[in-house]
């Protein structure tokens, strides 16, 4: 690869990375405001402006008929779960941890995709999950009470479902453009979110400020709707293994803004987790590509 290109791609890979680990700060600067469900509304239907707009040449595809059903597994799993338990997760838990946790999800495929898709599971990948059970639990041990805990068993879960969905795409993908299979599940997110909403809306009341409309354009346009784009560019520049290895940035980039304009504390344990993760993700990563290339 020329390296002019090679430079462009680490370029967008930290742009990227920046904007995931934007998102949980961004996130918790709201999270006392206004419900999570009202956050995966706004986020879901402000990205498929974007969206729309990158996919709309492959609009005229025909999706069959036992795909729709994949399609709104996909949309239930990544685009509506995993957003309201990663948003509890962090109202209850640090942007940083939040997003710590979270950097596991490229390990969280790995087994997915063996329990899901019957692919094999080497020794490496056990190690790796020793690792990340490691990685977790050093951060679960200094959290302060059980709502930190559940907040860390929250973003746990949202990396399960948005794994599981992950691998769903995987099938998908093999026959439809990906942004037009990431368009559909986001549809489907918004349409599952807006009745919850309008729910918490009637229950729980929002008070309307600059900081809360700013937020959410953040969290829609550049957390949901551009940082997919920039992935995207990213994955069609470099290898999908390769890309992984920068996930741990999520972390520290959410960490430096979670210390900048939160005001978060970093613990000893916090960096003791980050490279176990880190650890893991990038022996995960390097045994895929290896699998791939034999």
């Amino acid at each position: 690869m020329d390296k002019g290109i090679q430079k462009q791609a680490f370029g967008y890979l930290l742009i990227t990375f920046f904007f995931f680990g934007s998102t949980y700060v961004a996130g918790k600067l709201i999270a006392n405001d206004i419900p999570p469900a009202f956050v995966a509304a706004i986020r879901c239907i402000l990205a498929l402006v974007p969206l729309g707009f990158m996919s709309r040449k492959y609009w005229h595809l025909t999706i069959e008929p036992q795909d729709k059903k994949m399609l709104f597994f996909i949309g239930f799993l990544a685009y509506f779960l995993n957003i309201h338990l990663i948003q509890l997760g962090i109202k209850l838990t640090g942007a940083s941890v939040a997003a710590l946790v979270n950097s596991l999800t490229p390990v969280a495929v790995i087994f997915f995709a063996a329990l899901i898709l019957h692919e094999k599971i080497t020794p490496l990948n056990c190690l790796c999950l020793v690792l990340a059970v490691a990685g977790t639990a050093v951060i679960t041990g200094t959290a302060n009470g059980q709502g930190e805990i559940y907040g860390i068993v929250s973003v746990l879960g949202g990396v399960c479902a948005f794994s599981a969905a992950s691998v769903f795409m995987r099938s998908l993908t093999a026959k439809y453009p990906p942004i037009l299979v990431t368009f559909y599940g986001m549809l489907v997110g918004a349409l599952l979110n807006i009745p919850v909403t309008v729910y918490m809306m009637a229950t729980v009341p929002v008070h309307i400020t600059l900081l809360l409309i700013g937020t959410l354009l953040w969290l829609s346009f550049v957390g949901a709707g551009l940082a997919q784009f920039t992935w995207a560019k990213c994955l069609s520049m470099l290898p999908a293994s390769t890309c992984s290895l920068f996930y741990p940035l999520q972390a520290v980039f959410a960490a430096v803004l979670g210390a900048l304009i939160l005001g978060e504390q970093f613990t000893n344990s916090f960096f003791i987790g980050l490279v176990l993760i880190s650890a893991d993700i990038i022996i995960s990563t390097r045994e895929t590509a290896k699998r791939s290339k034999n």
